[in-house]
């Protein structure tokens, strides 16, 4: 239910190991493909995983149902709405795999069933969004994020609050008057941010002077304000605080996080989680 208010990849696969786990795996690649080349041949696939015709044209099937691309003759292309001129999609392939790995952690740890949960329009939460309707948790979730509405809207399980307004095609976001006026009159149990910049002083910073104000709206309106940051944000401060330590319940991170860095987040105080 939606509320609408106001590469190059190398994947080397063992024909002799046809199982569930290979199939996720091929899967997810072709997607992450697609993201940031579209549109796709069955040639190009099938060199790049080392398999039959037969078994891409199976793996695009599947995606195809779960609404992940679009077949055409001779390959597919992705149905991503997101312009991928855009400051997010060039945001995508810096750290994938770590925004993952954040991604999935914070779900698997934080992310209850029937919790009402806030999105901002951060990369790592739209690769959260992707897990969460993977993982088919019912849940309700408020986001300014086209992108992350996008992939929220082909769950069945989860109620969508999009706090819309006029929309802006760089960031891929709503943040004006009217969609703060959502995030105002809402309230959530965990809001997930994605900043660009953890200091040692404590503060949470970002650099997109737009969006400052309603990802503070959505922090006011959070029981619990979880921060998905991988490690080339930590020792950055940007120009606006968004918050400091004392309002962070935690902060997620990878493990490419240097003893430096580490050092910066006790020296803010903040807690923290490292993940693989």
């Amino acid at each position: 239910m939606i509320h609408v208010m106001a590469y190059n990849y190398r994947f080397v696969y063992n024909n002799g190991m046809r199982n569930s786990k290979f199939a996720q795996e091929r899967h997810q690649k072709i997607k992450d493909i697609l993201f940031s080349k579209s549109p796709v041949t069955l040639r190009e696939l099938c060199d790049i995983f080392d398999c039959s015709e037969a078994t891409i044209r199976n793996d695009l099937a599947f995606l195809e149902k779960n609404g992940a691309l679009k077949r055409v003759k001779g390959g597919a292309v992705s149905t991503d709405t997101m312009p991928r001129n855009s400051r997010i999609a060039a945001r995508m392939g810096v750290n994938t795999n770590e925004k993952k790995a954040i991604a999935r952690y914070a779900v698997d740890h934080f992310v209850e069933p029937g919790m009402i949960i806030t999105l901002d329009s951060g990369t790592t939460n739209l690769l959260l969004a992707q897990y969460l309707v993977e993982c088919r948790i019912p849940c309700t979730v408020i986001t300014n994020s086209f992108p992350v509405a996008s992939v929220i809207a082909k769950s069945p399980d989860i109620t969508m609050y999009l706090a819309a307004g006029e929309y802006d095609p760089i960031h891929g976001s709503f943040h004006d008057e009217s969609a703060e006026e959502v995030i105002a009159s809402s309230r959530s149990d965990i809001c997930f941010i994605s900043p660009n910049g953890i200091d040692g002083l404590g503060n949470i910073t970002n650099s997109g002077l737009s969006e400052n104000s309603i990802k503070k709206a959505m922090i006011r309106q959070a029981s619990k304000l979880i921060i998905l940051a991988d490690h080339s944000k930590i020792g950055k401060s940007e120009l606006k605080v968004l918050c400091t330590s004392g309002s962070v319940t935690c902060v997620i991170t990878d493990s490419g996080i240097s003893i430096q860095q580490k050092d910066i987040l006790e020296k803010g105080r903040f807690n923290y989680y490292i993940v693989d």
